[in-house]
């Protein structure tokens, strides 16, 4: 866990050195945690027992937050613009048992911000003598001696700013005693925590660590209407995983007849985010398929709203959103599952005018969201400003737990489409980005690209269907 980025420490708390000399009553020196060693019961923490500890950045403050319950990290997702997720820091239990000690919490009314001990002699101490610090009860347990599956968490105190910060990474802690020494002094180790979600990695289900991959109606009326055409792409209609519901330029009765062609019911639809002073359509509107054609049961994943102009926002939120698309009350095959955001890479861009992060509303709406698409043609995201950009729209995705979607479509090339997909693809794999939830939509717009044959022999060709061939091919080699 190599944090030693952007910022170097995992938490930020208001310190209490002035309760127990230089580092209070947390840290334990070697000499303790040999003594420790002696009486101490061993930590077992099953695997249903463990939680995640979110980490957060205040922006405003420069300190760190973090917490163990989901319900608080989506909360500060959907309403603190100024707090940057930065993933999960460590794990920790979530209820005692053995080997394992009481985390406590603080919050300081006069800073704002949040402190955390594992002593109990400094939790009585601040209850006691501080009443600035109200007590918000046990974060989480921890270990107070090293044990198997756990690791150190580093404890520093910054000099003249009253406030810790901790880390799990020992490869951080050694980074800033090695270099920010001046302002940040080493107290030891706070405590102890666990590494991973499990005792024995990997954690929960293993999925593919390559993407889903939808077929989008635009751009495929062809394929919907001639049936010459299903031989050329029978793998792709037997093995794609979802469809994309843009319908640009395609009827209805085309649509459904592409639909019929797929063995996938996974439908995600896209839609431009409402222009201002409009009011968001209707669930209704976004039906037709379903209600035309009662045959074709779909499963709606997700209706992701799109724009490149963050003050599409204004005055909107997901929220508004999840109440008419995820409507509880509709029924299961018309009624989506989440709400996703859509983008282009300028808006990761900071100094584009089109930024994101510089806007509120935008910046609440991509965090609500339960998943992030961003539109770069097959050709520009390898690599580059773009791909700079590109890259920074996934792992602010990821950083959240959510799903990304690249959604690349064709520009002015000919040819080459293919080794132009591939490159992005396996760069994007090769930094050990893409996760089992992605998804990669190849959008053919007007059709001019050639769409088929999906192969030429057992090899990809150099269509819009071979693309699909090729990255379902890819997710089948990843899968254990």
């Amino acid at each position: 866990m190599g944090w030693m980025s952007r910022r170097c420490a995992w938490v930020a708390v208001v310190s209490a050195v002035w309760l127990a000399g230089c580092g209070g009553g947390a840290q334990t020196t070697d000499a303790q945690t040999k003594s420790l060693q002696t009486v101490a019961v061993t930590p077992k923490v099953a695997d249903a027992e463990r939680v995640a500890v979110f980490r957060f950045y205040n922006t405003g403050a420069g300190v760190h937050f973090y917490t163990s319950s989901v319900d608080e990290r989506e909360q500060v997702y959907r309403t603190a613009t100024y707090m940057e997720p930065e993933g999960e820091a460590f794990f920790a239990a979530s209820v005692p048992s053995a080997g394992v000690s009481p985390v406590y919490r603080f919050f300081n009314s006069q800073t704002g911000v949040h402190f955390y001990t594992i002593s109990e002699e400094e939790k009585n101490t601040v209850q006691a003598s501080l009443p600035q610090y109200r007590y918000e009860g046990i974060a989480y347990y921890a270990s107070l001696t090293p044990a198997a599956g756990f690791t150190p968490l580093y404890r520093f105190y910054l000099k003249g700013k009253g406030v810790h910060f901790y880390t799990a990474s020992a490869e951080e802690s050694q980074s800033v005693q090695a270099n920010l020494g001046a302002t940040h002094q080493y107290e030891g180790i706070g405590y102890y925590v666990m590494t991973a979600a499990c005792g024995s990695p990997p954690c929960g289900v293993v999925g593919p660590n390559r993407p889903r991959v939808f077929i989008p109606l635009t751009g495929n009326n062809d394929l919907a209407t001639n049936a010459a055409f299903d031989a050329q792409w029978s793998y792709v209609r037997q093995n794609a995983h979802g469809i994309w519901g843009n319908n640009a330029g395609i009827t209805d009765p085309e649509s459904a007849s592409l639909i019929r062609k797929l063995n996938t019911r996974k439908l995600i639809t896209e839609y431009p985010v409402p222009s201002p002073g409009s009011a968001w359509l209707p669930l209704e509107a976004f039906t037709n398929i379903q209600r035309l054609y009662p045959d074709i049961l779909l499963n709606p994943e997700a209706i992701a709203f799109y724009t490149n102009q963050p003050s599409q926002w204004n005055g909107r939120t997901i929220a508004q959103a999840e109440a008419i698309y995820t409507d509880s009350s509709a029924p299961a095959t018309q009624r989506y599952h989440d709400v996703y955001t859509g983008w282009q890479p300028q808006n990761f861009d900071a100094g584009s005018s089109l930024y994101l992060y510089a806007n509120p509303a935008a910046i609440l709406a991509f965090r609500s969201s339960e998943g992030t698409f961003v539109e770069c043609p097959v050709n520009l995201c390898a690599s580059g400003p773009f791909g700079d950009m590109f890259r920074r729209a996934i792992r602010e995705t990821h950083v959240r737990g959510r799903p990304f979607i690249w959604f690349t479509s064709n520009t002015s090339m000919s040819s080459g489409w293919l080794t132009a997909f591939q490159e992005t693809y396996n760069a994007i794999a090769a930094e050990g980005l893409w996760r089992s939830d992605d998804v990669v939509v190849i959008v053919n717009y007007g059709g001019r690209y050639p769409k088929v044959p999906e192969s030429v022999g057992s090899a990809a060709a150099d269509t819009a269907m071979g693309l699909a061939y090729w990255a379902i091919k890819q997710r089948v080699a990843a899968t254990p």
